[in-house]
């Protein structure tokens, strides 16, 4: 029987953020698939916007990935008290899902968040 693809398979989804909140009250996210190629999707998740990281991009951002370590953070924020006006994002990467609000980004979500398409086109 073949083996079936694993999850550097460039096709597969390497991680999707989502952003929510700030001053107007957004949503978007962003969903990169193993190979560079990703979607800007509406709090509809309609898509706005499409494109292709290069590869030197792809593997900072594998990288930043691994370093996160998501399985290991907490799955919402445990900070102090709410940002109003700050955004949540959540992460999905690896079959797991964690949620921070700006201030509770650790480092390794920053490095990820910064090889990321912007969450806005301009």
């Amino acid at each position: 029987m073949p083996a079936s693809p694993g999850p550097s398979s460039a096709l597969e989804r390497l991680v999707t953020v989502t952003r929510s909140g700030g001053y107007a009250g957004k949503t978007a996210s962003l969903l990169v698939k193993g190979d560079g190629s990703w979607a800007r999707l509406d709090g509809q998740a309609r898509p706005i916007g499409t494109g292709k990281l290069p590869a030197d991009r792809v593997a900072r951002l594998r990288t930043a990935l691994a370093q996160a370590d998501l399985a290991h953070l907490p799955r919402v924020p445990t900070g102090g008290p709410a940002v109003f006006d700050g955004f949540l994002y959540v992460f999905v990467h690896g079959g797991q899902e964690v949620a921070a609000d700006q201030r509770s980004l650790t480092p390794g979500l920053r490095n990820v968040l910064n090889e990321l398409p912007a969450f806005e086109e301009g």
